[in-house]
């Protein structure tokens, strides 16, 4: 019986030989269809694993480390964001246009070979102290002139105050950027002071604090915080403190993306240290600003990828 069958395969492997030689190569003309059709019924097990993954952590069913860990799977066996709404190199100089950006406070400017900038002077070096014997020399001088001016018939001269310096820049582009996206991006940070905020945020961009949305921020000494502001105020979601701080005058590379769950992810040059779930955001986000809160910052690269 085992020689009957050994001999069966033989001829089935020669008959097989035969046919390569004997037909052509065919390509299935549903062979697309039945790609999309797959990928269908794969996003749709992911979702139906998360919402499963959700319900067994309110109900703490299971060890929060091996749903972590299973939703991990589920999230790694797609990607979702296929379709790129922003990308900009800055390598053509001007950021107004292809895409556009508008400048809303501060100063922003194309450093050439580096990327888009902007640098903020801590308020104690926007001008120069001056000694207490200057100052009161000054006074005297500025008084004696106002007198000398009135006695001739003048009109009294008005002191010029300088300026209050900027305590932060913003910029904004204005995109429709799906509620599951993902950002990559460069930036460098040059000195220890400021924050830097990139901004996805819904409705219009009118302030740097109030603007609704998720802020992913960097602090100088290798903070990192994913925050939520909403109209009922401010949350820190997540935290952690880099192992080096960033201010190496280095280029960086950042990576946010947030699934169709609203699962959150942050990796800095390709380690995660953030990760949060948050549905306080399920439509789509109207835009991407950059708030530089008192430091010096490059931002060399940045693409925003959304799911269709």
């Amino acid at each position: 019986m085992h020689i009957f069958g050994m001999i069966l395969v033989l001829v089935l492997l020669a008959d097989g030989a035969d046919a390569q030689s004997t037909y052509k190569s065919w390509n299935n003309p549903d062979a697309a269809q039945s790609s999309a059709v797959a990928d269908k019924k794969l996003q749709d097990f992911v979702t139906k694993l998360n919402a499963l993954v959700d319900k067994a952590e309110k109900a703490r069913a299971a060890d929060p480390t091996f749903l972590r860990d299973l939703r991990d799977l589920a999230n790694g066996s797609h990607r979702p964001w296929n379709a790129v709404v922003l990308s900009d190199a800055f390598l053509d100089g001007n950021f107004e246009v292809n895409p556009k950006w508008t400048v809303l406070a501060g100063e922003y400017w194309v450093e050439k070979g580096w990327g888009l900038r902007s640098a903020i002077k801590p308020q104690g070096q926007t001008a120069e102290a001056k000694p207490a014997e200057r100052k009161n020399k000054d006074a005297a001088a500025e008084l004696f002139g106002q007198i000398l001016s009135q006695a001739l018939g003048g009109k009294p001269r008005t002191t010029t105050q300088t300026p209050a310096a900027p305590t932060h820049a913003a910029i904004h582009s204005i995109v429709n950027i799906p509620n599951a996206f993902a950002l990559e991006a460069q930036f460098s940070s040059w000195t220890g002071e400021g924050r830097l905020e990139m901004v996805m945020y819904q409705g219009n961009m009118t302030s740097a604090s109030t603007s609704v949305g998720y802020r992913l921020a960097y602090i100088p000494g290798g903070g990192v915080e994913l925050v939520r502001v909403s109209s009922r105020g401010t949350t820190v979601m997540d935290a952690s403190t880099l192992a080096k701080p960033l201010e190496d005058k280095k280029f960086h590379a950042v990576e946010w993306r947030r699934h169709p769950d609203g699962q959150m992810t942050v990796k800095i040059d390709g380690k995660q240290v953030l990760s949060v779930t948050d549905r306080g955001f399920r439509d789509p986000f109207n835009g991407i600003a950059l708030i530089n809160h008192g430091g010096d910052y490059i931002v060399k690269k940045l693409e925003i990828s959304g799911a269709s």
